[in-house]
This record gives structure tokens, C-alpha cells and sequence, in this order.
């Protein structure tokens, strides 16, 4: 059953809801490396990666258990500072590992990570950031890093690097000094896990910011025994595109509508109405929309990378031009040829894909090359004549959980094959 069949055509209606969100929960997963007790997350989803990074801490020498939907992680018990290769090379996530493992027992061994393949993603920024905090780095495909000590330093980013700012504030909240870190990354990701290790017990200021600066301390000892993450913001963008390109009408329990103005904009009063009120947002479809002109990825507060292929499958159906240039990675339009198996009208030229709506695709034999290729294609697919068959179900569900259940109960026509 790793296909899904979905019959287009049908409006959604209805109420959904969002858990936490899964860019949030890997890094405080790997947080919690650097405790010496149990911690509960609330509202957790038990998306694919997340369980993956579970099985890594297990494998470490940690615990989890869930009950309902608060995940419990207990790090108390860790011994192995080795991540297992054949889970490391399934998520990109496990890169966060290093810098709280590092911290915890100055070294670690890994293999290069795994995860979505769109383009190249060296995990260079990484370790140079690592190496300024005095580790040590050998290997190429099977690394080794020790550090006798970390201490605190001025760090300047080349990109403002979610995973590398993640990474840089988990090592140095152990590690000896300062430690600045400039033209860090400011997405709602990096508050939420910084929230998170002040309550613990760190010293972290600027979050959100161009720069954070982390006052090193011995040890995390303030216990707490919930924490809430952020939704996510991406889930949300998911379902408001969905029920765009079908029409009906849409209520999201759990979203932040601030985590999601840049996205909301680009939709805003084009064939469709949008409220929003406390952490419900409302959206209703009235026809079809005009194409958006120019839409162009970059790091939070503008349009997310993790929207583009959505958007770009959205955008097949609008009435004239779009033209979507990807800021963060340069190989990420591989739902491109697949949209063309539908009838879509679409050129990619260098970073840039310019998307002729035509209002009439027709379901096709897809796959699924990435989680959020694959999540565009459904929104296609939903929207599109006929029946379409989205191979690669696995792919997607590294950060949708049931995504097929929670399209049912809004009216969709959707199973799996």
C-alpha cells in the first residue's frame, strides 16, 4: 500500500486540525540529549520522521512512549554517542544530533545524513560551525568529531541556516564563554526551540533575531514536564492550498496565522475570503483565482521553500501567469515533470518556474520525489479530472500523519492502493 488513489473533483469541507509541527520537533528531540530526565510534548504528531529520530534515541540508549498525543522522551539513560547508519541516512534530522551529543560527551560518531533529494545539501555549514566551538572533524562519509572542551565564539553564517542555528545553540548552551551567532536563521522553529532550553536553563537571547547569543552553562537542571511546540505552519499552507484548488470551504484548528502571513498574502482575496480568530483560520473558495505573478522562496518572515511545490500545484489551476523562483534550494522543482503528466503548462528556466494556469489537468500515474512534491501532487490531483495514482505514499508521510484520513472526512475521494 505505498500508492494513493485520489478521484478529483471534490470540494472540501470542513474542520481540521493541526499537531505540532514536525521542523519543530525534530530539533527538540535532539534536545533533549542534553537532559538527564523525562520530558512530555504536547499535541505531538507521530508524522514518519519524527518516529525515525525516535528510534535513533532509542538505539542511543534513550527512551519514548506516547500517551495519546503527548510524546514523552527520557535521554537519562544514553551511552552511545554513535548514530546507526541505516537510520541516520533516512532523515536529514539526524545532523542535529551532533551538536547535543558533542555537548553531552565530546564526541560522536555519524554517517552523513539522508532525507529529501533536491539538489545538493552539504552538511559542511555544520561542522565549520562545530569546528568554531573546538571540535574536531575527521572523515568524509563516516565522521568523527571530538572536542577535549567547547567554547564559546563569534560565529557568522554564510545562509541563514535553520539546521546549522539549531545545531550551533544546542552544543553552545554546554560549552564554556559566549558564543554569538550571526545572521542566524529567525524561523518560528528557532523561538520555539530556544523557549524550550530557557526553561531548562539556559541562556539564549535574540531569538528571532539576526543575532543570538548563548551564555554556556554546566547543566540543564530545571526540570519541567510539558512543552508545547508550535503547530505547523507548512501542514496548515497544505490544507488552505488543498481547498483552493477544489473549492468548499475550510476551518483550521491549531494554526498561527502570524507563521503564516507570508504564505497567506500570496492567496489573499483572490477568489477566496480568509478570517482568522484566536488559532482557527477560516477560508472559503469563491471561483477561481488569477495566477500570482511572482512568488520567491526565501528564509522566514518571507514565503517558505517547504510551500513551493504546493504552491506551484495550485498555481497549474489559476487563471493566467505564476512564476515561482526558488531562494533557498536550487534543484527543488522536481514535481515539475510530473505536473506535466497532468496537462500542466509549465517552464523552468535556472531557479525560476513559470506556471501557465490552464484550469484543466487530468489524473495521471504520479511519484512522489520528495515530501513536498508529493504533497503538491495530491493538491493537484485533488483538483484534477478523472483518477490519479501518487506513488511513493511513505514519502509523504515523513510529514503528513493520515494525511488520506483527514482528506476523507473533509469530502475527498482518497485511498490508498
Amino acid at each position: 500500500m505505498n500508492k494513493l488513489i485520489v478521484n478529483g473533483k471534490n470540494k472540501l469541507y470542513g474542520k481540521v486540525d493541526v499537531k505540532s509541527a514536525k521542523n519543530a520537533m525534530l530539533p527538540l528531540i535532539a534536545a533533549c540529549v542534553l537532559l538527564d530526565f523525562e520530558v512530555g510534548f504536547l499535541n505531538c504528531s507521530k508524522v514518519g520522521d519524527v518516529t525515525v529520530m525516535l528510534d535513533i534515541i532509542k538505539c542511543l540508549g534513550g527512551k519514548y512512549r506516547y500517551e495519546d498525543d503527548t510524546l514523552f522522551v527520557d535521554c537519562s539513560s544514553l551511552y552511545i554517542p554513535e548514530l546507526p547508519c541505516e537510520l541516520s541516512k533516512k532523515i536529514r534530522a539526524s545532523v542535529f544530533l551532533l551538536g547535543p551529543l558533542l555537548a553531552r560527551f565530546r564526541k560522536v560518531s555519524a554517517v552523513t545524513p539522508g532525507g529529501c533529494n533536491f539538489g545538493d545539501r552539504p552538511i559542511d555549514m555544520h561542522l565549520d560551525a562545530l569546528r568554531k566551538l573546538g571540535a574536531e572533524i575527521s572523515g568524509k562519509e563516516h565522521l568523527y568529531l571530538r572536542a577535549d572542551k567547547l567554547e564559546g565564539a563569534k560565529i557568522t553564517l554564510p545562509f541563514p541556516s535553520v539546521g546549522v542555528t539549531e545545531n550551533l545553540i544546542m552544543a553552545a548552551c554546554l560549552a564554556e564563554g559566549e558564543t554569538v551567532i550571526l545572521n542566524a536563521a529567525k524561523e518560528p522553529e528557532i523561538i520555539c526551540l530556544c523557549s524550550f532550553l530557557n526553561r531548562l536553563g539556559a541562556k539564549i537571547t535574540g531569538a528571532g533575531s539576526y543575532k543570538i547569543v548563548i551564555q554556556g552553562v554546566k547543566k540543564l537542571t530545571k526540570k519541567i514536564t510539558y512543552f508545547k511546540p508550535i503547530s505547523d505552519r507548512i501542514e496548515v499552507g497544505t490544507y488552505l492550498l488543498a481547498t483552493l484548488n477544489t473549492g468548499g470551504e475550510i476551518e483550521i484548528n491549531g494554526a498561527n496565522f502570524i507563521h503564516n502571513v507570508a504564505f497567506i498574502k500570496k492567496i489573499y482575496n483572490n477568489a477566496c475570503k480568509i478570517a482568522f480568530e484566536s488559532d482557527k483560520i477560516y477560508l472559503k473558495c469563491c471561483g477561481v483565482g488569477n495566477g500570482l505573478g511572482l512568488v520567491k522562496t526565501a528564509p522566514y518572515p518571507s514565503f517558505p521553500t517547504d510551500l513551493q511545490s504546493p504552491l506551484l500545484a495550485y498555481a497549474c489551476s489559476l487563471n493566467g501567469k505564476t512564476v515561482i523562483e526558488e531562494g533557498v534550494f536550487k534543484n527543488r522543482f522536481s514535481i515539475v515533470n510530473e505536473l506535466r503528466k497532468m496537462g500542466a503548462m509549465i517552464e523552468v528556466s535556472g531557479t525560476k518556474a513559470i506556471v501557465l494556469g490552464t484550469n484543466f489537468l487530468t489524473g495521471a500515474i504520479l511519484n512522489a520525489c520528495d515530501l513536498r512534491s508529493g504533497a503538491g501532487l495530491i493538491i493537484a490531483a485533488l483538483g484534477a479530472e478523472g483518477v490519479s495514482e501518487i506513488v511513493g505514499v511513505d514519502v509523504i508521510e515523513r510529514g503528513y500523519f493520515e494525511i488520506d484520513k483527514k482528506l476523507k472526512l473533509l469530502g475527498a475521494d482518497v485511498s490508498k492502493g
